[in-house]
């Protein structure tokens, strides 16, 4: 008995792993993945990711952000890498200044040594216009 069970199980086992499913393959397939994945793919995706980062931006008042983050408490200063392992860019401060600060900074996102295409190169052109504006309001409260 348990020798009839042991193989019968083994045979259900043995069948379920050969079985296949019986939807026949998509040929589009390939096509789809190799197409979300192409070049041109990310690069519409980022444009469009950064034109709505640019509305959003724009939508922003330097001088409005700077007290709200004062009401709350939250002294910062915004700043970016310049390329591959460069130096730190504080937008708006000279630079002995930057050495003075003694208060947090932001790294913007966005700033990288990629451009994807001109909605990108608007974002990051805004905003290094707003970071400017944000820190020279910003810097006399970082003391």
């Amino acid at each position: 008995m348990k020798k009839t069970l042991t193989i019968t199980g083994l045979s259900l086992l043995m069948q379920a792993c050969v079985a296949a499913p019986n939807t026949p393959p998509s040929s589009s397939q390939p096509d789809d993945y190799s197409s979300r994945f192409s070049v041109e793919a990310i690069k519409q995706r980022r444009e469009a990711e950064y034109a709505q980062k640019l509305a959003d931006l724009n939508k922003l008042d330097p001088a409005e952000e700077v007290k709200k983050a004062l009401k709350s408490n939250k002294v910062y200063l915004l700043a970016y890498q310049s390329g591959r392992g460069g130096e730190t860019i504080t937008p708006g401060l000279v630079e002995p200044q930057v050495i003075e600060v003694k208060c947090r900074i932001l790294q913007l996102d966005g700033m990288g040594d990629t451009i994807f295409g001109e909605n990108h190169l608007k974002y990051r052109v805004a905003l290094r216009k707003y970071a400017s504006e944000f820190n020279a309001l910003m810097y006399p409260n970082c003391r």
